[in-house]
């Protein structure tokens, strides 16, 4: 039995993400359509690609992954469907898979051209309906990538925020996405911090505020104070224990972080972890 995900910016309130499942279940009634996320922000490509991300490893090989996350529905912008190492994926020409494709995972990507997989008439604005959930549902049912286009290598990518290395020991980051909880998660990842001269000594700074060291765990810290932890999706995470370090620090997506791991002087630092939103 095939798995597919939902990947989307549909929230809750409307209709959109049952259609496509009844899109597909209709198609192919032994599968397993599982709601992956429903709540990336609205038209955010790059939220999306990052989600994706930080999900698709683990579920079984050769899940297929449908993203519709699609500003430029009825435009130009072409479908996709691409084969990775690890499962397949169906999405709008948007540059969604940048990330994937900047680790390697993407083997190959075809345009979707072959109509007849589509629901007709197809309209302007739901290709999520009428092109995306048919191709991953005839896609589930062993149909081969060739079947729905042309390979191409000409697809967008996203211009991906990393860190960058502001001499010895610092690294300067931003804030890639902000989680249900307020958490912010940053694009600095544990290999990186691992790198820096002095990993457990290092200093978080974000808004004028800095943090020392790293948590073993969210309740490490008291109810209100601020820290930063490495998070289950392998990047540096800043937390506010049972609070929104979002909320508490007035920051969100693209927000600049620092983190710097050398050694030096002595001198006056700021400590913020006792912090609470008012």
């Amino acid at each position: 039995m095939r798995i597919i995900t939902l990947l989307t910016d549909f929230g809750s309130a409307d209709p959109f993400v049952g259609i496509m499942k009844g899109v597909i279940l209709g198609i192919n009634p032994r599968l397993h359509v599982i709601d992956l996320c429903h709540g990336v922000s609205p038209q955010d490509v790059l939220e999306a690609a990052f989600l994706l991300h930080c999900s698709y490893r683990y579920f079984p090989e050769g899940t297929i992954h449908v993203v519709v996350v699609d500003p430029g529905v009825g435009g130009g912008r072409r479908p996709l469907v691409a084969e990775g190492g690890h499962g397949y994926y169906v999405a709008p020409d948007n540059g969604v898979l940048s990330y994937l494709v900047a680790s390697g995972e993407i083997r190959r990507v075809v345009e979707i051209t072959a109509d007849a997989y589509f629901l007709h008439p197809v309209s302007r604005t739901f290709h999520g309906r009428d092109i995306f959930a048919p191709v991953a549902a005839h896609l589930s049912r062993r149909a081969t990538l060739d079947r729905f286009g042309k390979r191409t290598t000409t697809y967008a990518r996203l211009s991906l925020p990393l860190p960058r290395e502001k001499g010895e020991g610092v690294l300067v980051g931003s804030i890639l996405h902000v989680d249900r909880f307020g958490n912010l998660i940053t694009n600095i990842s544990a290999r990186e911090i691992s790198g820096l001269p002095s990993e457990k000594g290092i200093r978080i700074s974000i808004k004028g505020r800095t943090i020392h060291g790293l948590e073993e765990s969210y309740a490490s810290l008291k109810a209100g104070e601020m820290g930063a932890i490495l998070g289950s999706a392998g990047y540096l995470e800043i937390f506010s224990n049972r609070r929104s370090a979002a909320r508490v620090l007035k920051v969100g997506r693209g927000a600049t972080v620092r983190v710097e791991g050398r050694e030096r002087r002595r001198g006056p630092t700021i400590d913020n972890k006792k912090v609470t939103d008012s």
